[in-house]
């Protein structure tokens, strides 16, 4: 297939706006002022975690509708995406508020540890091993992945909106630790969600109390700002910032192109050639056979049908054994042998490699 280019539009896209804040600090407050701007039609909301902002319907000008969902992933990706093809208002964009991203991740991590013990209690009663319900299991690799994907589900559909999106997320206050691990007095801010959010968004604009704001990160050519610097707004509003980007003159916008990167595609289309391939030269390797061959291809072809590929059969299977390994080094390299002839994902088989390594003070932040 001929690769297809074409010319930058020159224009920004409506951004994908996260509000991170403390306690109390305003983000919900600020994106349901944000409806009231004459740059967008409809505003619709969608609350995770969180109260539903009735009051702030009596903000002057404020225009937004509450979807009703039932708290799954499913249900709130259904309602992000029923959001997103509502049509325009006299021909304005509609916001999308996700209200907050930080309960979304919480509710996805939550959603690994109840899979991750499953499988550990799975195992305990396949090999009559004691199991303690109030326990928590180690979250695998692929369960992390499985979570990750779910959540970039939900970022996809925001990519895809014609408009503004507004996502909120909490400020945490964290003690910075040292090369050692060890906590020092230094504090900092660490926005609380999936491990890429910040990189997601177009732009990032912090609360860290009532009354104070700061733009973190901005992604346009229109408000040049300090990188790596927090620039102090007064007074801030999301209609302000939208001004400031330029977005308030009638044509200044243009639709998101967003590259994707579609891992089981990507399979796909890697494994399309090489079955091309394939094809002709069993054509032409097919001649006549002696019995005693005729039977070796027969059983060599049972083999290849019958040989496990990895999969999510595979991934718990591993959990209980693994399990019933209690460390040992020979069943535990028979183990990493085994799923790397299966197919498994690098990260399990790090994982397996690791087993016996003590973990650092890096990884446990990144697994939490």
């Amino acid at each position: 297939m001929t690769t297809q280019f074409r010319e930058p539009t020159g224009k920004p896209s409506w951004p994908i706006l996260l509000i991170a804040g403390g306690e109390k600090a305003g983000k919900s407050y600020a994106s349901a002022k944000a409806s009231s701007s004459d740059l967008i039609g409809q505003t619709y909301w969608i609350g995770v975690g969180e109260d539903d902002p009735d009051e702030y319907g009596a903000i002057p000008g404020a225009r937004f509708r509450i979807a009703k969902h039932d708290g799954t992933h499913k249900s709130i990706l259904a309602a992000l995406r029923d959001a997103s093809h509502q049509p325009r208002v006299d021909g304005k964009p509609n916001l999308l508020v996700l209200d907050s991203g930080s309960r979304v991740w919480e509710m996805l991590s939550d959603e690994a540890q109840e899979r991750a013990n499953n499988r550990a209690r799975k195992a305990a009663e396949k090999w009559k091993k004691p199991y303690d319900p109030d326990s928590e299991a180690t979250i695998g690799p692929d369960l992390w992945n499985k979570a990750t994907a779910r959540w970039q589900d939900i970022m996809d559909v925001l990519r895809e909106h014609d408009g503004p999106s507004i996502i909120t997320a909490r400020l945490d206050v964290v003690t910075v630790m040292d090369d050692k691990g060890q906590p020092t007095k230094e504090k900092s801010e660490k926005i609380k969600g999936q491990k890429s959010l910040p990189y997601d968004v177009g732009g990032i604009v912090m609360l860290p109390e009532r009354g104070k704001a700061y733009i973190s990160g901005i992604r346009s050519l229109k408000l040049d700002l300090p990188v790596g610097d927090k620039t102090p707004v007064k007074d801030f509003t999301v209609d302000w910032l939208w001004h400031q980007l330029g977005l308030d003159v009638e044509g200044a916008t243009a639709p998101r192109q967003h590259s994707g990167a579609d891992g089981q595609a990507s399979a796909a289309a890697a494994d399309e050639p090489q079955q091309q391939a394939t094809a002709p030269q069993q054509a032409q390797q097919q001649v006549p056979l002696d019995a005693g061959s005729q039977a070796l291809a027969q059983r060599r072809a049972a083999a290849q049908h019958t040989a496990p590929v990895w999969g999510p059969e595979q991934a718990e299977q591993l959990e209980i054994q693994i399990y019933e390994a209690k460390g040992n080094v020979e069943i535990l390299r028979s183990l990493w042998t085994k799923c790397r002839g299966m197919g498994a994902p690098q990260t399990v088989l790090d994982r397996i490699a690791n087993i016996n390594k003590p973990q650092t003070t890096e990884a446990k932040e990144q697994a939490a």
